[in-house]
C-alpha cells in the first residue's frame, strides 16, 4: 500500500475540512427571521400603534406572557416535533423569474390569510386557539417582512448561499436574520426614530390587509440583498442593509398593528338606544329608518357589520346582514377620509349617523362622505 507523504496528507486534510465547511454553509438551517431580537422589536413596534382598547384585549389574551416570548413562540416550538406542521408557514420561496400566483400551498402568505380569517370568527373559538392564532400572527408578520423569507427557491431563501464578513462565516439568510442587527446594534428606539424621520409615503402600502401584496413589495428588495460579489460582504453592504432592516422591522410592526386593530377591538356595551337618540333633535332608532324616507335624521344603532367592496363600504345598522334595517353607504372616493380605517373606527361600536334617508331596492340607506357625519357613542 502506497503511503502519502506528510505534506500530501496535510493538503488532503485541508481540502477535506474545506469541503466539510462548505457543505455546512450549504446545509439549510431552520432560520427564524430576525432572530429573537428582531421578532421582539416587531411586536414592540406594533404595540405602539394599537388602539388602546385593542392593546388591552391583546394583553389580556397573552395573560402575562412577555413580548419576547410571544414574538418568538413559533421558533421556540421548532424543537417540539408536535409542531412540525408549522414549518412551511414561515416562508414562501419560488423562482426569481416567476410571478406569484395565488395557490392553496401551505406558505406564509396563505397562513397569514387563514389565521386572520379564523380570528375574524374568534367568538366561536376556544381561548387556547385564539391565543395560538395571535402568537402565530405576531411571529409571521415578523417573518413576512424579512426579504429572504420571500426568497428564491434555488438557494432556499439564502440558506444555501455562503457569505463571509471578516471572521463571520455563515449563510446569507442567517446574516440577515441576526448578524446585521447585532453588528449595527439596531434597537427598538432606532426603529422608532427611523419611522419618525422617514417620509410617510414609505409606509403607504400598510393600509388594509394584503399579505400577497406585502410579499411582492418585500421580495422587490432581494436585488439589494444579493448586491455583493461572490461570497464576500463589506462594511458598506452592512451599512446599506441596516437601513433596509430598520425599515422592514417598522413595516412588520405596522402591518401587525393593522391586523390586530381589525381583529381585537373592544365591543361596545349593549345599551338602550333611547339614551342617545334623545341627544339629537332629529334622532331616531335605526330600526325605524324606513318610516323617514326623504327626511334628514340622526339614526342611532349598534354597528352590526361592515362590508368593504372595491367601490363601496357598507355599515349594517339595526341588525346584521339581511336583518339590517339601515345601511350606511360610503363610496370608495370618500373612504380615504376615514382614518385609520372604517373597520377600525366603527366595528362593534354604538353610533349615530347623520344624513338623509333614501330608499334603495326596498331598504333604507344613508350615504355619508366624511367621519363628522358618524358620531361614536
Amino acid at each position: 500500500m502506497k503511503l502519502l507523504s506528510s505534506s500530501t496528507l496535510f493538503q488532503s486534510i485541508k481540502k477535506y475540512i474545506a469541503l466539510i465547511i462548505f457543505l455546512i454553509f450549504l446545509f439549510p438551517k431552520n432560520s427564524s427571521a430576525w432572530g429573537p431580537k428582531g421578532h421582539t422589536m416587531v411586536v414592540q413596534i406594533a404595540m405602539e400603534f394599537l388602539q388602546p382598547d385593542v392593546k388591552k384585549n391583546v394583553l389580556a389574551i397573552l395573560n402575562g406572557m412577555p413580548f419576547d416570548t410571544a414574538a418568538n413562540w413559533m421558533d421556540i416550538q421548532r424543537s417540539n416535533s408536535d409542531y412540525d406542521f408549522m414549518k412551511p408557514w414561515h416562508y414562501i420561496d419560488f423562482p426569481k423569474e416567476e410571478v406569484y400566483h395565488p395557490s392553496t400551498d401551505d406558505n406564509i402568505v396563505n397562513r397569514i390569510i387563514l389565521t386572520f380569517n379564523e380570528l375574524r370568527h374568534k367568538n366561536v373559538l376556544c381561548d387556547d386557539q385564539v391565543k395560538m392564532d395571535l402568537l402565530v400572527l405576531m411571529h409571521l408578520l415578523g417573518d413576512h417582512c424579512q426579504p429572504l423569507h420571500n426568497g428564491y427557491d434555488y438557494d432556499l431563501g439564502g440558506n444555501k448561499r455562503p457569505v463571509q464578513l471578516d471572521t463571520i462565516k455563515t449563510n446569507l439568510h442567517h446574516f440577515w436574520d441576526e448578524n446585521i442587527i447585532d453588528l449595527k446594534n439596531i434597537t427598538f428606539e432606532d426603529c422608532m426614530s427611523f419611522y419618525k424621520n422617514a417620509p410617510q409615503h414609505q409606509f403607504d402600502t400598510i393600509d388594509g390587509i394584503h399579505p400577497a401584496l406585502w410579499m411582492k413589495e418585500t421580495r422587490s428588495l432581494l436585488d439589494k440583498v444579493y448586491d455583493f460579489k461572490e461570497y464576500t460582504l463589506t462594511s458598506g453592504y452592512v451599512d446599506r442593509s441596516a437601513e433596509i432592516v430598520k425599515r422592514q422591522l417598522v413595516v412588520g410592526g405596522l402591518r401587525l398593528a393593522a391586523i390586530l386593530n381589525k381583529l381585537f377591538p373592544a365591543e361596545a356595551p349593549v345599551i338602550d338606544t333611547k339614551q342617545f337618540i334623545s341627544k339629537y333633535k332629529n334622532g331616531i332608532d335605526a330600526t325605524q329608518a324606513m318610516q323617514y324616507i326623504g327626511k334628514k335624521v340622526t339614526a342611532c344603532s349598534r354597528v352590526y357589520g361592515i362590508k368593504s367592496l372595491e367601490n363601496v363600504t357598507f355599515l349594517d345598522l339595526g341588525g346584521k346582514g339581511k336583518s339590517s334595517t339601515l345601511t350606511v353607504v360610503i363610496f370608495a372616493k370618500d373612504v380615504k377620509n376615514f382614518k385609520p380605517s372604517v373597520e377600525e373606527l366603527y366595528t362593534n361600536k354604538n353610533v349615530c349617523v347623520q344624513g338623509t334617508v333614501i330608499e334603495y331596492k326596498g331598504k333604507a340607506e344613508i350615504i355619508v362622505s366624511k367621519p363628522e357625519d358618524i358620531f361614536i357613542q
